[in-house]
C-alpha cells in the first residue's frame, strides 16, 4: 500500500443500540460498511476497514486493520492505522453515515494543505469521526493515549485543526444529510425514508 490518500471506515462499534452487526444492516438493499466503503473510494485511491475483529469482515475487498486497543474509540483506531500502515493521510468516515454528501467530504480534502486536520461543524457540534487527519497528529495522539485520554476531539484541539463552520456546512449539505446517525432501528428507518425520496441510491439510467 502507498503512503498516500487514504479513505479509512470505522467500523469496531458494537452497535448495541441496532441490535448489533450494524455494518451489515442494510439501506437501499445495500450493507452499511459497502456503502461506506463506496463513498470512501469515490474521494481516496486506497480504502481500508478499522475494526475490532479482522476476520468479521473477510469478504471485503480491501484491507482490515485490527484496533490496537478494542473498544476505546475511533482515537485508538486513527492511532493503530499509523502504527500499523504506511498510512500519512487519512480520511476518517463512520460506517453509520450513510446519507454523507460527497461535496462536503470533497471541502475537507480541499482545505488539507498545510494543515494536521480538517473537521468540520456538525449540528451537534466538531465531527470528529468524519475528518482528515495527517499523519503529523500521531505523536499528539500517542501522547493522549499515554495519559489516558480517548477523545478524538480534544485530539483536533491539540493539533488546532482547520474548522469548516455551520455556515460552509450548510452551503454543501442544507439538510445535515451526512449527520444522520444509525444508531437505533429507527434512525435507520429515517434515512431508509429519506434516500428514498431523494433518489440517493438510484442507479443513474444509461442514455
Amino acid at each position: 500500500m502507498r503512503p498516500e490518500l487514504t479513505g479509512v471506515v470505522l467500523a469496531g462499534g458494537p452497535g448495541t443500540r441496532l441490535g448489533g452487526g450494524k455494518p451489515w444492516r442494510t439501506l437501499a438493499g445495500r450493507r452499511l460498511i459497502d456503502l461506506a466503503l463506496e463513498r470512501a473510494g469515490e474521494l481516496c485511491p486506497q480504502v481500508m476497514v478499522a475494526a475490532a475483529d479482522c476476520a468479521d469482515f473477510a469478504d471485503l475487498p480491501c484491507p482490515i486493520v485490527a484496533d490496537r486497543w478494542p473498544g476505546q474509540g475511533p482515537l485508538a483506531a486513527l492511532v493503530t492505522v499509523f502504527l500499523d500502515t504506511p498510512a500519512t493521510s487519512v480520511l476518517l468516515l463512520p460506517v453509520d453515515a450513510p446519507l454523507m454528501r460527497p461535496a462536503l467530504l470533497r471541502r475537507i480534502l480541499e482545505l488539507r494543505q498545510g494543515q494536521k486536520a480538517v473537521c468540520c461543524q456538525g449540528p451537534g457540534g466538531l465531527e470528529p469521526l468524519m475528518a482528515w487527519y495527517s499523519r503529523e497528529c500521531l505523536a499528539w495522539a500517542q501522547k493522549m493515549i499515554e495519559k489516558g485520554e480517548w477523545r478524538l476531539r480534544l485530539l483536533l484541539n491539540q493539533v488546532n485543526a482547520l474548522l469548516i463552520d455551520r455556515q460552509q456546512v450548510q452551503a454543501l449539505d442544507p439538510y445535515d444529510l451526512s449527520f444522520l446517525n444509525v444508531n437505533f432501528p429507527q434512525d435507520l428507518e429515517r434515512a431508509e425514508r429519506i434516500a428514498a425520496e431523494r433518489g440517493l441510491f438510484d442507479t443513474p439510467k444509461g442514455p
